[in-house]
């Protein structure tokens, strides 16, 4: 391996690690912090709520962007430095590699699915009008939009149990890799 090609793989996983220390730093706080403070209002939250929400979905997505992207640099590399002598399935490394992937394809599917429930709360907390209105007491959709809001706040705590499922395989994974690598060097 060259200098050029060694510092390139090191700058992607860095970026990799802090993506996914942003994306489980985020879930973190949106989970356990701000999606439970959500999850009890069945009308309109107050405004700095809704701030904070605004800016945590291009922050998540980019986060989801960079992972993938930087995630896929490193099967590549990973794939190519094992020179064709990694076959997939064929030991317990590549299981809980196809293991983590699934996990994360199934985080970015709960991921799209919330951002749709939450744009349809928006709608219908914006048909609901201001609380107390006569259109707000008129529409009551107030129970479906705290049924919506109780969905999402619960698979964002899904998501964050899938995401350290996820780290704790990747620090399996590396450490299982480095082996692989360390042992056939010996052969």
């Amino acid at each position: 391996m060259t200098g050029a090609e060694l510092v390139t793989l090191t700058v992607v996983r860095w970026f990799h690690l802090l993506g996914a220390a942003v994306l489980v730093g985020m879930m973190i706080y949106h989970a356990l912090i701000l999606g439970f403070r959500v999850n009890k209002v069945s009308g309109p939250v107050s405004p700095l709520l809704k701030k904070m929400s605004r800016y945590f979905g291009p922050v998540y997505w980019a986060a989801i962007v960079l992972l993938v992207t930087t995630g896929g640099f490193t099967i590549l590399d990973r794939l190519t430095s094992l020179e064709g002598r990694a076959v997939p399935f064929k030991n317990m490394y590549e299981f809980f590699w196809g293991v983590k992937i699934v996990l994360v394809l199934v985080i970015i599917g709960n991921s799209l699915f919330m951002t749709g429930q939450l744009k349809k709360i928006a709608a219908a907390v914006r048909a609901m009008g201001p609380e107390g209105s006569p259109q707000a007491l008129a529409a009551a959709p107030g129970a479906k939009v705290f049924r919506m809001r109780a969905t999402v706040a619960s698979l964002r705590v899904f998501n964050l149990v899938l995401g350290i499922l996820v780290l704790m395989m990747a620090a399996l994974l590396q450490n299982t890799f480095t082996l692989i690598v360390l042992r056939m060097e010996h052969y």
